[in-house]
């Protein structure tokens, strides 16, 4: 069975490049984005896997993805979100963490692996959570 993830990321050749790596590439993912984080929360009724939240949009909102970080935890708690940005600070890194992301990742070379390390990595505690639930 796919997982349904959902990727937030205004430039669209990174959400195509991404896409193409969870569908085509694994085969195991089914990617919905989005370029506005709100249009993300509008569909969040379709219970996504997991989030891959960018940290910077270029619409002309003076908000982060550490404001979109915040309000999906307090309406979504139980979603993971994987951050997914160019920038390598360590105190943004320091807030991510502190709100609940799973994994900060950085944008380079070797990010779709550590991506997908994430994902594997999110899916793995889901996958212990529901065995310790079913061994009561």
């Amino acid at each position: 069975m796919n997982k349904l993830v959902f990727i937030v990321e205004d430039d669209l050749v990174q959400q195509k490049m991404l896409r193409h790596h969870f569908e085509e590439l694994l085969g195991n993912y089914v990617v919905k984005t989005f370029t506005d984080p709100n249009e993300m929360f509008a569909h969040l009724k379709d219970k996504p896997f997991a989030v891959v939240l960018d940290h910077f949009f270029s619409n002309k909102s003076d908000k982060t993805g550490l404001d979109y970080l915040k309000k999906l935890k307090k309406s979504h708690a139980s979603i993971p979100v994987v951050y997914y940005t160019t920038l390598n600070d360590d105190a943004v890194r320091t807030k991510v963490m502190t709100l609940g992301a799973e994994d900060y990742i950085i944008k380079d070379s070797a990010s779709l692996v550590r991506l997908r390390t994430a994902l594997d990595a999110i899916s793995t505690k889901k996958k212990g959570f529901l065995t310790k639930l079913f061994k009561r």
